[in-house]
């Protein structure tokens, strides 16, 4: 057994399922194993045949510990997907007392996220987007200041709970407990995002295999998430169709020679194409292929664009976006989105633990790694009984309801 407290982060994907474990001590968190599993029984990254995924959850559960030399029972689970929605409430508590503590934090969340819930939706996360004490605002944190009126604004994030049961469902068929289910783009971004980006403002831009996920942050916090119903399988599909070749050559023709700009690409260059049965593989001009990602890539940044501009924060994204995610890597996404988008863009490549490999500093890892630094820092907070906001309650609800 390792000697510092382990951690580890599950995300399931539409197309992969990544197990991370990584483990606290005093030089910090380091990985030190992963595994990873072909995504069965899912469908846009919703749950569609619990068997088969929970068959996806241990294979890599058992991969991630076999290299680590662990048993792996218990998890931070990353949730996403088009049933995700948020919306900002405010809360308000007379202070008994000068000095404000955690207690009192506490409490004026309670009080904020204590708002109708829909019966079909479930409360995932409750963050802080700000507090005011006697009418001051702007206040991130306000503990051991003084005041008689204490007020906070939080976003509630929710999810579809028919959704969530399935996932939580999936994980304890796999033998695993869920410690916590946290946002996938708000864990990317503990990946990603370095403190000026959040501060200036930036959108994380998260391109999946069936969704893409926006998460946009301000003055260091989350302001808005939204997600669209367009990922890499849609740039895979139209792949299959227009090459007229079997799904899984197509997505290996994505990754290899996938470029979203046709001026980036020379008309001598040609590719193989592979084929079912016996009909035998043949070369094409490259410029064939990207003529049929490029619309599909187009249309993508387009709906990015609006989403982000129907947030209100298109104005305020001083740093622009980071783009993170399987697809993220291909060539020419983040100079196609630079034109769009029309604001800087990078691609996010997960940093800052120690243990990453030269393959897992790849943008497909984003959400993984950045849930292993939010359960680091979860853990950190409850050694020093200064809880963070985090909100779990689902997990014990999903538990009893289904009698699991």
């Amino acid at each position: 057994m390792k000697k510092g407290r382990l951690i580890v982060s599950l995300d399931i994907g539409t197309v992969k399922t990544s197990v991370i474990a990584g483990e606290t001590g005093e030089a910090g968190l380091r990985i030190i194993g992963r595994g990873s599993a072909p995504s069965r029984g899912l469908r846009k990254g919703a749950v569609i045949n619990i068997e088969d995924a929970v068959e996806s959850v241990k294979e890599a559960v058992r991969d991630a510990g076999a290299m680590a030399g662990i048993e792996i029972n218990a998890v931070y689970l990353g949730i996403g997907g088009e049933h995700i929605s948020s919306l900002l409430s405010h809360g308000v508590i007379a202070l008994s007392k000068h000095e404000i503590e955690q207690r009192e934090v506490d409490s004026v969340i309670d009080a904020a996220r204590a708002v109708a819930i829909p019966f079909d939706r479930e409360v995932l996360q409750v963050i802080p987007v700000g507090f005011s004490i006697n009418g001051q605002n702007g206040i991130t944190d306000p503990r051991g200041m003084s005041g008689v009126r204490l007020e906070a604004d939080v976003r509630i994030i929710t999810g579809s709970a028919t959704y969530v049961q399935n996932f939580v469902k999936t994980c304890e068929k796999a033998g695993l407990e869920v410690i916590d289910i946290v946002l996938k783009p708000f864990a990317t971004a503990e990946a990603v995002l370095t403190d000026d980006e959040r501060s200036l403002g930036t959108a994380v831009i998260d391109i999946g295999g069936g969704t893409t996920e926006i998460a946009i942050f301000h003055e260091g916090l989350l302001c808005h998430t939204s997600v669209i119903p367009v990922g890499g399988n849609n740039f895979t599909n139209d792949i299959a169709i227009g090459l007229r070749t079997p799904a899984p050559e197509a997505e290996k023709i994505k990754k290899q020679y996938g470029c979203t700009m046709i001026s980036m690409v020379q008309d001598h260059e040609e590719i193989e194409i592979g084929y079912s049965g016996d009909r035998q593989a043949k070369n094409v001009p490259r410029h064939h292929l990207i003529e049929i990602i490029q619309p599909r890539a187009v249309e993508l940044f387009k709906l990015i664009k609006d989403e982000i501009r129907a947030s209100g924060f298109d104005g305020l994204l001083s740093s622009g976006a980071v783009l993170t995610g399987g697809s993220a890597m291909m060539e020419g996404m983040d100079v196609m989105a630079e034109n769009i988008l029309d604001m800087p863009v990078r691609i996010g490549m997960p940093a800052g633990i120690e243990g990453l490999t030269d393959d897992m500093s790849s943008p497909m890892y984003a959400t993984g790694v950045g849930l292993l630094i939010y359960g680091a820092r979860e853990m950190t907070a409850e050694n020093e009984k200064h809880s963070r906001w985090g909100i779990s309650r689902v997990i014990n609800w999903a538990r009893e309801t289904l009698h699991l």
